[in-house]
């Protein structure tokens, strides 16, 4: 069972704590550079194993993206999985007005990645919904009416479809490709 702590103010870290302490799983925000290389790693492995393989992993570009949250951490957060010390899982998301709408927030997540030697196991399914509750409740305490989850990866994809819509996602349409 998952307990997530609700930020109270606006801009206050989101925690979020697994209440089975047996399992050794741990969620926090990422806000420091001693968190860069393990989010580097992380986004490496998801990049690498997506069908975005073939483009060259910039961990540069990375860092740049993850500092910048850090520093608006009103707009964006990166929150960190970890299991026994290991960072296992991260999940990378903003919040801002539709793009050709005003004045409700909506919440985007841009990238979530467990492990995938963690991904399948038990482990792997509470590490995932662990991120997905964290992403919520800081987008709750921004007052985004809607989170916005992507599946761009081609990776699992049932799976990722069979979790979301198990919590409480609805299916609102599809990502096609054409190659040029």
């Amino acid at each position: 069972m998952l307990k997530i702590l609700q930020p109270t103010r606006q801009g206050e870290k989101v925690t979020v704590k697994s209440a089975d302490s047996g399992s050794g799983i741990s969620f926090r925000s990422a806000s420091s550079d001693s968190d860069l290389p393990a989010i580097v790693r992380l986004a490496q492995e998801a990049h690498e194993e997506s069908r975005f393989g073939y483009i060259p992993f910039n961990p540069d570009k990375v860092r740049i993206i993850t500092k910048a949250a850090f520093k608006d951490q009103k707009r964006h957060a990166v929150m960190i999985a970890k299991k026994h010390g290991q960072a296992v899982g991260f999940v990378y998301c903003s919040v801002g007005e539709h793009h050709i709408g005003s004045d409700d927030l909506l919440t985007t997540i841009h990238n979530m990645n467990v492990f995938r030697t963690v991904r399948s196991s038990l482990s792997g399914g509470k590490i995932a919904l662990g991120l997905f509750r964290g992403g919520e409740t800081w987008s709750q305490a921004r007052g985004a009416k809607e989170i916005l989850f992507h599946v761009t990866s081609d990776v699992n994809l049932a799976q990722a479809h069979k979790l979301a819509k198990r919590i409480g996602y609805k299916f609102v349409g599809g990502s096609y490709v054409k190659e040029t």
